[in-house]
């Protein structure tokens, strides 16, 4: 098994933001209704992937089993 650090990505919220986009550059206007809270997301995936946020970065296994450096 092989892990990976991404250093940018310290909380949920930017893990949410770095997988679903920032909603507040979009060029589409999304109602307050139809916003998807990117802090629960990010929690709920990083449960999924079995991530750990810490304060040098995301720690999680590398996906699909590729051998490469950290990010």
């Amino acid at each position: 098994m092989t892990y990976q650090l991404v250093p940018h990505i310290r909380t949920p919220e930017d893990l949410g933001i770095a997988v679903l986009g920032n909603p507040y550059v979009s060029i589409v206007p999304i109602s307050q209704q139809n916003r998807i809270d990117r802090t629960e997301y990010g929690h709920r995936l990083a449960e999924l992937e079995g991530g750990t946020f810490t304060a040098h970065g995301y720690f999680t296994l590398l996906k699909d089993g590729k051998d490469a450096e950290a990010t």
